[in-house]
């Protein structure tokens, strides 16, 4: 862990870690509610999430190794701290269609989600 950022504990991890989840959750609430034209819409967003969540459903101990060190991830302590709720996975969805090389194509897109399907 870089010596600049701040250790948090395993009863902060475990509360970031639920708020990232519970802004997940409320994610698919908003996609049930505007339906599936809206879904379709904005199938990169939520494939997005679906990777990012995919790092917070992991056990605890494997969550803090590999995201101690990662700033972006941090930042949910600071989302806890102002607002009590996670608006990581947003933020991070900004983060990642600013990258000069983001851009799925319809098909993998259409991939991943018969990956899930599947899965």
């Amino acid at each position: 862990m870089s010596e600049n950022m701040q250790k948090y504990e395993k009863a902060q991890w475990q509360e970031a870690q639920a708020a990232v989840l519970d802004e997940y959750e409320s994610y698919l609430n908003e996609l049930r509610k505007k339906g599936i034209e809206f879904t379709i819409n904005h199938c990169r967003q939520l494939i997005v999430y679906q990777d990012l969540i995919a790092e917070w459903h992991h056990k605890l101990p494997t969550l803090i190794v590999d995201l101690e060190d990662n700033p972006l991830a941090l930042t949910i302590f600071s989302d806890l701290a102002k607002s009590g709720k996670s608006h990581l996975l947003d933020r991070s969805y900004t983060r990642v269609t600013n990258w000069v090389d983001y851009e799925p194509s319809p098909l993998s897109i259409w991939l991943e989600l018969e990956e899930d399907y599947d899965i």
